[in-house]
């Protein structure tokens, strides 16, 4: 494994930042009931694998670490929009 750089360790960190996002927003404002919380943890489970893919790739290619943040944040920025959408339809205040 290669050392990784400041810049590296940077979209890292902010790749890290945005991955408690998705979990947070579930536990706090997610539904309670199973049938109606199952399509909203796929999408925070979606959202987390994106987000993974695109750690990885920061880890293996220093080229595409700036790239690869961007599609994390979007991923994560996604993600968060479908889950506040589904609690809308799921009839949860918002």
């Amino acid at each position: 494994m290669r050392e990784l750089t400041l810049w590296e360790t940077g979209f890292l960190a902010t790749l890290l930042l945005f991955s408690v996002v998705l979990p947070f927003l579930m536990s706090f404002r997610g539904p309670q009931d199973p049938v109606r919380r199952s399509p909203c943890m796929n999408t925070v489970w979606l959202g987390q694998a994106l987000g993974a893919l695109a750690a990885v790739a920061v880890l293996a290619s220093a080229r595409f670490a700036p790239y690869a943040t961007v599609f994390g944040c979007l991923s994560y920025a996604g993600c968060t929009f479908v889950l506040l959408r589904q609690f809308r339809a799921a009839g949860i205040a918002g």
